[in-house]
């Protein structure tokens, strides 16, 4: 859907020099500080977004699964941090949600909205999430769309 410019352009964003272009790939509008960025890098079915790092690896080792887990907690951890066990996946502190589907999760709305204090501040917490707004994704973009993940 095409809007007319006077219902998006932002003074701010040109001060700051984003560009707004459409994606050839999947035909959607975006906004980039890169005046060569090609697509919009959504991870979608039409496959605008490409692993980078594929081959050029983030890391100096190999992390399995738990390694990595407590690598990242370990580094919060070590500065400053609380580590917080996870909450469990059926949220039923909520009665509009499901499951978690985002760490926040855990901390709306007591927290959020100021109700009772967060367990500690700051903490770190890898929580196991579900997702199911984007199935028809699971499988076509190579591990961006997942339904069960830790965040």
């Amino acid at each position: 859907m095409q809007f007319p410019v006077e219902e998006y352009k932002v003074e701010l964003f040109d001060e700051l020099g984003y560009v707004r272009k459409r994606c050839p790939l999947c035909g959607e509008y975006f906004w980039t500080l890169n005046p060569d960025q090609e697509t919009c890098g959504e991870a979608t079915a039409e496959g605008c977004a490409f692993y980078t790092f594929i081959g050029r690896p983030p890391t100096k080792r190999a992390f399995s699964y738990q390694e990595m887990r407590e690598a990242f907690l370990s580094f919060f951890e070590e500065r400053g941090h609380k580590r917080i066990k996870p909450y469990p996946v059926v949220a039923r502190w909520r009665d509009d949600l499901l499951f978690v589907h985002a760490s926040i999760i855990d901390f709306q709305p007591y927290v959020t909205e100021g109700v009772m204090p967060p367990p500690a501040n700051p903490l770190v917490i890898v929580q196991p999430c579900m997702r199911f707004v984007d199935v028809e994704n699971v499988g076509l973009t190579f591990g961006r769309h997942l339904t069960v993940f830790e965040m």
